[in-house]
């Protein structure tokens, strides 16, 4: 029977199926789903194509549909270009650290109410699914009456992008779309004024499009992709870290006794469970790849799951080696690259830093205590529950 990538995509151990691919198929034609779509797992292919923009495109979308009309990471230069110049100051190292200490005090509050004490639950509702998402909606400039709504209208967004449910992905829109409008408008009306509207995103972006930089469909769009790739993702990584410490407790014990390891442990957490999956592009002219022949607009899957555990590239592949990116050394793929590398990394970097820590300082037992569930969509791997039971350590202390 013909091998299936679909079958094995939502396992909780990926990386299983990805090894098939690599091994056997790294170019591979998945015939399950329809339309039929190419998945392309070696990390020297994946790697050649995202460094190849002109050849394979963004604009006919991420996800396995053709979407046209996309914004930054589902845009093609120049758009993609123009689009990312506006936000891009706002997403570097050092504005991101300039922000730490809000982003921390968001951490804190959640933490400190869900794990102050010993106790039982869902780490991904406690902790890991509303610290990104209030995280995103603070830097976009949201109420906080209106973010209730966030978290959801991201998940129904995402299950889109893999061939979910489409009438929801356009409620989420529509809700989203609302609320930004309503932000562009009042600061529109500050500016009309001669004022100085908050300091955000939404209103980098509404300066943008009174400037003529940015259309108002762009606005919304930007503001909507934004929320999904700030949370989704990021929320993913947060739980699947702790699942990793429950999973292998030698590696709190490593990291409690370096916490200098904590930013390249990120790195490798990144590497090893890369909570995107892989996303799509489409090829411009026809091509082959690693032998296999692929038509011009042929839907196709750069693996960056399968790629991060190539064994071409990396010493043991499949264990996590806290110290394996503390030398720097050759990059992940985690986050893409080339000219669509993600421009939040260093927000969810900041905030996967965060959490780790407040793992160590706080549980000192940290056990399973329910099945293990895992997102519904290919493109993205992350947990839907992670239950657990802990204990917290007698001086816990925020690193």
């Amino acid at each position: 029977m013909a091998y299936s990538h679909l079958e094995r995509a939502n396992d909780l151990e990926p990386s299983d199926g990805h090894r098939h691919l690599l091994e056997f198929c790294p170019v591979h034609r998945e015939e399950s789903f329809e339309p039929p779509f190419f998945v392309v797992s070696r990390h020297a292919d994946v790697l050649a194509a995202l460094l190849d923009p002109e050849q394979w495109r963004n604009g006919r979308g991420p996800g396995v549909f053709e979407q046209v009309g996309g914004v930054l990471g589902s845009a093609d230069d120049p758009d993609h270009r123009r689009q990312r110049r506006v936000l891009q100051d706002g997403f570097r190292p050092a504005a991101i650290a300039s922000l730490s200490e809000g982003i921390d005090e968001i951490g804190n509050r959640l933490w400190t109410k869900a794990f102050s004490r010993d106790g039982e639950g869902d780490f991904v509702r406690l902790f890991s699914f509303p610290f990104p998402a209030e995280v995103i909606a603070e830097l976009l400039g949201v109420e906080p009456e209106d973010r209730d709504k966030f978290g959801e209208w991201s998940d129904d967004i995402v299950n889109g992008l893999g061939g979910g449910d489409l009438e929801l992905v356009e409620r989420a829109n529509v809700g989203i779309y609302r609320i930004v409008d309503r932000l562009v408008e009042d600061r529109r009306r500050i500016l009309s004024e001669g004022g100085e509207p908050p300091d955000d995103l939404v209103s980098v972006m509404t300066k943008a499009h009174v400037a003529g930089e940015l259309s108002h469909g762009e606005v919304r769009r930007l503001s909507q992709q934004i929320l999904v790739a700030g949370h989704e993702t990021t929320a993913s990584l947060i739980s699947l870290m702790l699942y990793r410490l429950i999973m292998n407790p030698r590696l709190v014990d490593e990291l409690r006794a370096d916490p200098t390891l904590i930013d390249s442990a990120v790195e490798e957490f990144l590497r090893f469970d890369s909570p995107v999956q892989g996303l799509f592009r489409t090829n411009e002219n026809p091509c082959a790849l690693a032998d296999v022949e692929i038509d011009a607009g042929s839907k196709v899957q750069m693996l960056f799951a399968a790629a991060n555990r190539d064994p071409r590239v990396w010493d043991r592949p499949d264990d996590i080696v806290l110290d394996r990116f503390a030398s720097g050394g050759r990059p992940h793929l985690a986050f893409g690259w080339g000219v669509h590398h993600c421009i939040g990394n260093a927000l969810a970097r900041h905030e996967a830093r965060f959490a780790l820590r407040a793992m160590l300082a706080t549980f000192e037992t940290v056990e399973l205590v329910g099945d293990v569930e895992v997102n519904f969509p290919f493109i993205l791997r992350g947990l839907t529950t992670l239950p657990i039971r802990w204990t917290v350590r007698s001086t816990p202390a925020m690193a």
